[in-house]
């Protein structure tokens, strides 16, 4: 392997339901994977969310690290929340970047001192409006971007009252923080999904559909079977790739 080539660690989050028959389209890793650069070489690794990091693995050895989306709540006091929450922070004093996405923005705001909770209204889902705060503006994790975009959410938990430090990049009508910035510049976190596309997330969601319908406040199925490709979310995890993995 060349120097050049960007070691990428991505912790795998997703809980997919019991009983589902093997799926090859079910690889969470590869969702990102498929959105690398063809002129940017990237060495992809994938570990469980189960796995003991802090024992697994050494920050130092990763040039940047995902943290994916999932169901679990960020906001509980469980041992995968703990660990991971030591593990951003072990990545951030280690000079390592690290992209939280849905799951993983929530979990690093709150090792940050951000309140994550429920959102009273639940259900975020679809293709959602967004827009660059000028903290975002200044981000290269959103160059190349207009200032209003659109992406794909999946989420009823939210990051709210950012502590002094935390910068706020990117802003939403359902949920505000929408992304967010630490100090440092190493740690950067997404409430949405750059790495999905319709397809993907209707093969999260399309076990899910009769437990949910009665939960939500909208049409379930017209959201899911109306769902438009959000380009700007790959753009996003380019330019984390480009500009912030070392190599």
């Amino acid at each position: 392997m060349s120097r050049a080539t960007k070691r990428v660690l991505l912790v795998d989050s997703v809980i997919w339901p019991h009983g589902l028959e093997p799926d090859p389209r079910r690889d969470v890793c590869g969702w990102f994977r498929r959105w690398t650069p063809p002129s940017l070489p990237v060495e992809w690794t994938r570990v469980g969310v189960e796995t003991d990091i802090n024992a697994a693995h050494s920050p130092g050895t990763w040039d940047g690290v995902i943290l994916s989306g999932s169901p679990r709540d960020a906001w509980t006091e469980d041992s995968v929340n703990l660990q991971l929450g030591q593990w951003i922070l072990r990545c951030r004093d280690a000079g390592v970047p690290v992209l939280g996405v849905c799951y993983g923005h929530q979990l690093m705001g709150r090792v940050l001192g951000a309140r994550v909770a429920p959102h009273p209204e639940g259900l975020e889902l679809g293709n959602t409006a967004v827009t660059l705060t000028p903290a975002g503006r200044a981000s290269r994790l959103f160059d190349g971007l207009p200032d209003h975009f659109d992406v794909l959410s999946s989420h009823s938990d939210v990051v709210s009252d950012l502590p002094p430090g935390v910068l706020h990049t990117v802003a939403g009508t359902f949920a505000a923080n929408q992304g967010i910035q630490d100090s440092t510049g190493l740690l950067h976190g997404v409430q949405f999904h750059p790495e999905t596309d319709p397809d993907s997330l209707r093969l999260i969601w399309n076990p899910r559909r009769e437990l949910w319908r009665p939960r939500v406040r909208f049409d379930l199925d017209s959201v899911l079977d109306h769902l438009k490709p959000a380009p700007s979310g790959p753009r996003i995890l380019h330019n984390f790739l480009k500009h912030f993995v070392r190599g």
